[in-house]
């Protein structure tokens, strides 16, 4: 069966229509502000499963960063994928985060020339391989008018063949419009999009601009996938939704676990799961979306993968879903 592809902006790059976002499998790193930063703790060994199954399904586009974990992603997924020809992995990391991996120290923001270099190189390594395909700017405040300075520096590393292309991980359209508009070889623009928050006007900057869209958290950062309650939570303590786990507990969340009830009834013949069905949706929304959900277990990635055998949303069910999803975002 052919599985669903899709392009990465403007490159020539083929990729898996989903991708796996390695946020996860870094494992808890704290901010200097004492706050973890994880989805609770990881398994290494299951985290390299997961890849291994991810790519066994069909997946072959990875998201992570450089901070994700203090480095400790990059190192599990290029440990995974030392294992295949390089040439058939597609390799999203991200720059801009300054730490110590050593002491485990969050240092601050950097995006001078020199630092950027020197994190390409320390991410490279950290991924055993010898160029990135999709390099991000990992500051979503990053002041718009010092961007043009790392153009610069990025066109300089796409001529010296150390990356394939770049992009900005920012949900804010005047940004990521200079990137888009001035960045020769800007192929993608990394934003959120999901069930309750739309983002028309980054959808239509991709479209203009032949960008792809890397969705990231299209499933709210889990809290669309119905497995958030306050007993759930409290097992959690090192899992940064924690510091907020009195939401399950708001009006918006409550309504929001109705809705995804709805959803439950629409699907009955349809074969998709409710997470299926978030994720094929966003591929209803431009022909640019590429969703990075992420897993470190078997079963996570099963269950996202599945969706590369399906594509997009039939138009009668997208229009009902349409329906739910405008009322969520008008009501709640």
């Amino acid at each position: 069966m052919k599985l669903y592809t899709r392009k990465l902006g403007k490159s020539k790059i083929d990729v898996s229509a989903l991708g796996l976002g390695c946020f996860a499998i870094g494992g808890p790193f704290q901010r200097k502000d004492g706050d973890f930063l994880a989805y609770g703790p990881v398994n290494d060994d299951e985290s390299k499963k997961t890849i291994h199954k991810a790519i066994e399904l069909g997946v072959n586009f990875f998201d992570t960063a450089d901070i994700y974990g203090f480095g400790h992603s990059e190192r599990i997924l290029g440990s995974v994928l030392s294992e295949y020809d390089r040439n058939d992995m597609v390799i999203a990391t991200k720059f801009a985060n300054q730490f110590d991996e050593k002491t485990r120290i969050s240092i601050g923001k950097n995006v001078n020339p020199d630092y950027i270099r020197q994190a390409l190189d320390a991410s490279c390594k950290r991924l055993q391989t010898d160029f990135i395909d999709l390099y991000q700017l990992h500051d979503s405040e990053h002041p718009p008018d010092s961007a043009r300075n790392v153009i610069l520096v990025l066109e300089d590393l796409v001529s010296e063949g150390r990356i394939g292309g770049y992009g900005w991980s920012t949900d804010d359209v005047e940004r990521a419009t200079i990137f888009a508009e001035e960045g020769k070889n800007c192929i993608a623009i990394q934003y959120a999009i999901h069930m309750t928050r739309a983002n028309p006007e980054m959808i239509e900057l991709c479209e203009q601009r032949n960008l792809a869209g890397v969705i990231r958290s299209p499933l709210g950062s889990g809290v669309l996938t119905g497995k958030y309650s306050k007993e759930y939570m409290e097992t959690l303590p090192q899992n940064h939704m924690w510091y907020g786990r009195d939401f399950v507990e708001e009006e918006w969340f409550i309504k929001r676990q109705a809705k995804l009830e709805e959803l439950k009834e629409l699907l009955k013949g349809d074969g998709r799961t409710v997470i299926q069905i978030l994720l094929s949706y966003l591929w209803s929304t431009s022909d640019t979306t590429i969703p990075i959900p992420g897993a470190k277990t078997l079963a996570q990635i099963e269950e996202n993968a599945a969706i590369l055998e399906y594509g997009p949303l039939k138009p009668a069910l997208l229009k009902s879903i349409n329906e739910i999803f405008e009322e969520i975002r008008t009501n709640v």
